[in-house]
């Protein structure tokens, strides 16, 4: 199937923002993980944190 220039790059923007979504999903759910043991790790190490003075 041939298709047209405009098209393909109109087919191809689609496909990439598509990729990019799946992407996002997939960092923003490794990063909630990593962030959750680091911060479990980082208070059996230092403490809670302190509140911060206003």
């Amino acid at each position: 199937m041939y298709l047209p220039d405009s098209e393909l790059l109109f087919y191809g923007g689609l496909a990439l923002m598509g990729a990019a979504a799946v992407l996002a999903l997939a960092c923003i759910l490794i990063f909630t993980i990593t962030g959750r043991r680091i911060r479990r790790r980082l208070e059996e190490e230092y403490g809670k944190p302190d509140k911060p003075r206003q």
